[in-house]
């Protein structure tokens, strides 16, 4: 039985259009992905610069903070007055320079503690978490280490410096 002849209108084959639409879109992606690999890398750079940065300044930074916190003592003597017992903070700069010491020689955590504690005076482990500012978990290592070192008084739950 013969087949009857189609008629109307036959739609162009655009495979051929097709493949050349994929490849062009497989070439942006392979170009964005480089653009991606190259951003990453340069953030890479970027935070590796930064973390030198902050390495290298970091006793910089806790010097000034001793420096300022000495500046505010004396702009604001009764702030001494009515924290006397609380915190070792004290006018006299052979205790800063003591306590800048000790932070010298106990870098990151312990150090930033130990201001926490010059700043605040008694604190518990939630404060000292939040003040220093730390992981909850890590509180009692640097407790711990500080303790070790013979910085701190323990009253309670809540830690202090000791007088020097």
């Amino acid at each position: 039985m013969p087949q009857p002849a189609l008629s109307g209108i036959v739609e162009q084959d655009d495979s051929l259009e097709l493949k050349q639409e994929i490849r062009r879109l497989e070439s942006e992606l392979r170009a964005a992905r480089l653009e991606i690999q190259k951003a990453n890398n340069e953030a890479a750079t970027a935070i590796a610069a930064v973390t030198a940065l902050r390495h290298q300044l970091s006793p910089l930074h806790r010097a000034l903070r001793a420096i300022f916190g000495e500046i505010d003592l004396i702009a604001q003597p009764e702030a001494v007055q009515s924290s006397a017992g609380a915190s070792p903070v004290a006018a006299d700069s052979r205790i800063a320079a003591v306590w800048t010491a000790w932070k010298e020689k106990l870098p990151g955590l312990p150090a930033r503690f130990i201001d926490a504690m010059l700043t605040h005076g008694e604190m518990n482990a939630a404060q000292l978490s939040i003040a220093a500012p730390c992981h909850r978990a890590n509180v009692s290592k640097i407790i711990y280490r500080l303790n070790k070192a013979g910085l701190i008084n323990k009253n309670g739950d809540r830690f202090s410096l000791k007088q020097l």
